[in-house]
């Protein structure tokens, strides 16, 4: 995909965002071999994780997993989308590894952070964060695809079980696929009826000023240095600089 092609996408996939469904399913942004590779590398490590619902586990500090994991917070094409929605010096406010068991228990209806923690009515532009969910393997309807409620974002009410249940769908893909949503979206975990774990990985960016959810840290002097420029924005290492340049008369 080339540079110019990237910006179409960010455009067409942020007005989705903001004032159509409110998500939207990017095709073969990693091949399905390397998404392979990624979901038997979590499948591996299971023994760190850590339960957040019955069959549901969460893989932490997946930054400390190397390139093949790093390069999926700093994917252009992402990026590109992150950007147009959030500004440049979008950061990262969360990314982690989630794991659904077969027979796992279905997550409360929720929308993300920081909208969760504000007052019901808050409008959908500008957004304050967008969310990734890397699909390691094809989302279906048997194996937990997330549910999701089209146009939620734009909802001006408290989150309603009767009118998930009534309005909402199972956002599927193939592997190798990544899904971006706006954080207003009215979403939740899926039951996973299929025999095998269904594997993800969970990205959130944030405008510059909102704050993670946790700390994604700490950092080594020695990961600082080795990162890219790319990550290094998106983790905030030059925090102080970037609002700076978000000061009025600076730019």
């Amino acid at each position: 995909m080339t540079q110019q092609e990237a910006e179409q996408e960010a455009q067409q996939i942020s007005n989705v965002l903001i004032t159509g469904e409110g998500f939207a399913c990017l095709k073969d942004v990693i091949d399905a071999d390397q998404a392979a590779a990624l979901r038997a590398t979590m499948l591996e490590r299971l023994d760190s994780a850590t339960k957040v619902g019955k069959g549901v586990l969460r893989l932490g500090q997946l930054l400390d997993w190397g390139d093949a994991f790093t390069s999926l917070a700093t994917n252009p094409r992402l990026l590109a989308i992150a950007h147009k929605l959030l500004g440049p010096d979008a950061t990262l406010a969360a990314f982690s590894g989630r794991v659904l068991m077969p027979g796992c228990e279905m997550g409360a209806i929720h929308v993300d952070w920081p909208y969760w923690a504000m007052n019901p009515g808050m409008p959908a532009n500008p957004p304050l964060m967008m969310q990734v969910i890397w699909m390691m393997e094809p989302f279906n309807e048997t194996n937990g695809g997330t549910l999701v409620v089209p146009g939620s974002q734009n909802w001006d009410q408290n989150i309603d079980s009767k009118r998930f249940e009534e309005r909402s769908i199972h956002a599927t893909g193939a592997a190798g696929d990544a899904i971006v949503s706006h954080g207003l979206l009215w979403h939740r975990t899926a039951l996973n009826r299929a025999e095998q774990p269904r594997v993800a990985v969970l990205i959130n960016y944030t405008q510059l000023t909102v704050r993670p959810m946790a700390p994604l840290g700490p950092f080594s002097d020695e990961f600082r240095e080795s990162v890219s420029p790319e990550l290094a924005t998106l983790l905030g290492f030059d925090y102080a600089s970037s609002i700076r340049q978000r000061a009025p008369g600076t730019r």
